[in-house]
């Protein structure tokens, strides 16, 4: 995600003079159910957002809690839209939510194309999400779905907090995380919690007294609903917050988002919306890990498309994660450089002293784009010895 200069954050969020000339993210609304028009995945399930994780896509997550407090990925207050189940979220418990089942590929309401299937999988916990992304280097887009217009609509600071609990015990390097909600209340427990994580108001419409509203509460990015002016982008920048519009299911609207210089999408079907900016998906990957002594030494190469020009695609930077159980243990980051017919990088990494005896060592190679390409990450994989 952006880099973000006022608050030192690497690789987040942006800076507080006008939008940058990095590509637009692409972020995936709730998991990003459609891949190019088809209905795939359904929605804020493990099988979404690996693919997106995998294929470089900000993961957009919802959090709603349990009847006993457990924050999980799911868009409504009830289960009717998207599962077997019925009722409200918060009379079960998260036990019980294990007999819930999606069964409905894309996202009902929205228009794009939707397929009733038998239903299968589970309902994500915001941990398992948050899990995916520190293993994959993905960025997160985490909405905090405490509304007024919901029934678990809670007054206090207590729905905000559980849920940021559960961000704070996930260790997501807050390089990659943004997090975003309607009610400023919400964001000001983040801005407690974790005071250098970005922030992101959401907008019912596009009207501009949210920017000064977000620049007054020290809140970075702007979420509107689309569509929106360039008068609205050229505004938000001027006073260096960055802009998200919401939801974008159109090629059409894409282009226009991009002409306007917004810095990122929201879409249902990301795969769609890279397309519609020019950006195109790593056609393959590969890597491998070594252990020696008390170094992982990492050999990898990936293949743009063909028609770009090598000296366009093979930029950028690769990087390292080495990764134990519970967290991540330290990063490294390579150059990509061109070689043959496509791109090569490698480097080495140091296993940090207290973890030399472990093992089970993981680690992930994540190509964070450019220009032309997504990012792709490949991982976590076992380390070899």
């Amino acid at each position: 995600m952006k880099s973000r200069a006022p608050l030192l954050v690497l690789c987040l969020l942006f800076a507080a003079a006008p939008a940058s000339a990095d590509p637009i993210e692409v972020h995936a609304h709730r998991g990003g159910t459609v891949v190019n028009g088809r209905a795939v995945f359904a929605e804020e399930t493990l099988p979404a957002y690996r693919r997106v994780a995998r294929e470089g896509y900000v993961l957009e997550i919802d959090a709603k809690l349990t009847k006993d407090g457990v924050p999980v990925a799911i868009h409504d207050a009830t289960l009717d839209r998207t599962t077997n189940c019925t009722g409200e979220v918060r009379s079960y418990t998260l036990a019980a939510l294990e007999g819930c089942r999606p069964d409905v590929l894309g996202s009902p309401g929205s228009p794009l194309p939707t397929r009733q299937v038998a239903a299968r999988g589970s309902i994500a916990t915001i941990a398992e999400v948050l899990r995916l992304a520190r293993e994959t280097g993905a960025g997160v887009n985490l909405e905090i779905k405490n509304v007024p217009t919901d029934p678990d609509w809670d007054t206090t600071p207590a729905y905000a907090n559980r849920v940021m609990d559960v961000v704070v015990a996930s260790r997501l390097p807050r390089s990659q995380l943004l997090i975003q909600s309607f009610i400023a209340a919400n964001l000001d427990v983040v801005k407690r919690r974790m005071p250098r994580a970005a922030t992101s108001l959401l907008t019912l419409g596009s009207g501009t007294d949210a920017i000064d509203s977000a620049k007054a509460s020290g809140y970075d990015w702007v979420s509107p609903q689309w569509p929106l002016t360039a008068a609205y982008v050229s505004r938000a920048h001027r006073l260096g917050r960055l802009v998200a519009p919401y939801t974008l299911d159109a090629a059409a609207d894409v282009r226009a988002a991009g002409r306007l210089g917004v810095d990122a999408v929201i879409t249902d079907d990301p795969s769609m919306a890279a397309g519609a900016l020019g950006l195109h998906q790593v056609r393959r990957m590969t890597a491998t890990f070594a252990r020696r002594g008390a170094r992982v030494r990492l050999a990898g190469a990936l293949r743009p498309p063909g028609g770009l020009p090598k000296r366009t695609a093979c930029r950028g930077s690769v990087t390292l994660l080495l990764l134990s159980r519970t967290r991540t243990l330290t990063t490294s980051h390579v150059k990509v450089r061109r070689r043959g017919r496509g791109c090569a990088f490698a480097g080495s990494l140091r296993i940090p002293r207290g973890a030399r005896g472990a093992g089970r060592l993981r680690a992930t190679a994540r190509f964070e784009g450019n220009a032309v390409l997504l990012p792709h990450a490949l991982g976590p994989l076992r380390v070899g010895r």
